[in-house]
């Protein structure tokens, strides 16, 4: 390989890295887009107020973005802060409700997870995929399409991307290195359709200037080249896999206690019956030293989201997987419920 260059990057992001994304995509996810559409971001937060502001700077004011409630907490604050006014949409078991969308005004963009909903877990099937496609196609908005984890599917078939049904060019997908290797790395990718939209988020990119490091980018490039990502990829996939299985048997051995959002990802949502609120009982098992969330934390409207709590298992071991669900098993019976 080439030395680093005593240089800053293309703000784009590095072409060889960007060429290795849009090979990847091509391999993965039902699409091969051009580089010059592709652009490197510092993780996904930082990708969606990238768009947004280039959606502020196109319009003229703040956009109007429809978001998944409950859905992803750290993307609405990055959006807020560009300036777009946000609305929330409520989800079911297909993601989010297209319906309701069209009920609601007129929306500049709508930010989903269609490959596993954020945190709640479904999975849009082809049906609705379409139907958001043919209302954004109708109605001149942007779905930005957030493909967090589709790298870790655990049971079904595989769903196409948003992305790769794009007809008419309204897609925005965003994707990243976050699940497959580390967030510390901060970077993350977006794809962006032809058109103004892709002039506008194009033109902030370049008064943002570059944001990951070209000795990431490099090395990222490199993995991806050699395939040395995908070989890590089969291995992780195995432990995450017995991980899973490891949530789904224990918690079928208990009455009333639910494991939702395991057919894909790194995180699964525990719910229970009974009055436990999801707050409190994340403060007593934070009291044992197990540190989860509430899935009432990625609400928009209060009351949108069960009563749970969102435990990621990607960085655990089996034991400390074991431990935390024996936490969650006697706060939730020391309540009676």
């Amino acid at each position: 390989d080439a030395p680093l260059r005593n240089a800053l990057s293309d703000p784009a992001g590095l072409p060889e890295l960007r060429a290795q994304i849009a090979a990847q995509l091509g391999l993965a996810r039902g699409f091969a887009p051009e580089i010059g559409r592709v652009v490197v971001t510092a993780g996904t937060a930082e990708a969606l107020s990238l768009v947004t502001e280039g959606l502020r700077n196109r319009l003229g004011r703040a956009p109007v973005v429809a978001v998944e409630d409950p859905g992803y907490r750290s993307g609405r604050r990055a959006m807020m802060s560009a300036g777009a006014t946000l609305v929330g949409v409520p989800v079911d078991g297909d993601g989010i409700d297209v319906d309701v969308l069209g009920r609601i005004g007129p929306v500049d963009a709508v930010v989903v997870t269609p490959t596993h909903q954020y945190p709640l877990g479904s999975v849009m099937p082809v049906a609705r995929r379409l139907r958001l496609l043919d209302w954004a196609t109708r109605t001149g908005a942007v779905v930005v399409e957030d493909d967090y984890d589709s790298e870790f599917r655990h049971r079904g078939s595989p769903v196409p991307a948003l992305a790769a049904l794009d007809a008419t060019s309204v897609v925005v997908h965003v994707g990243g290195f976050s699940k497959t290797l580390d967030p510390r790395l901060r970077c993350s990718y977006v794809v962006l359709p032809p058109g103004p939209v892709h002039e506008a988020v194009a033109a902030s990119r370049l008064a943002r200037g570059p944001v990951v490091a070209e000795p990431v980018q490099v090395a990222l490039a490199h993995l991806l080249r050699t395939g040395a990502l995908r070989r890590h990829l089969g291995r992780v996939r195995r432990d995450y896999t017995h991980r899973r299985e490891r949530v789904a048997t224990r918690v079928a051995a208990v009455a009333g206690l639910e494991a939702r959002a395991l057919d894909g990802g790194l995180h699964a949502v525990l719910t229970w019956s009974g009055r436990a609120a999801g707050r409190d009982v994340v403060a007593r098992m934070a009291r044992s030293g197990v540190l989860v969330s509430a899935v009432e934390e990625y609400e928009v409207s209060p009351g949108s989201a069960p009563a749970g709590i969102v435990l990621g298992y990607g960085a655990l071991t089996l034991p400390q997987l074991d431990r935390a669900l024996d936490v969650l098993l006697e706060v939730l019976r020391v309540r009676g419920d």
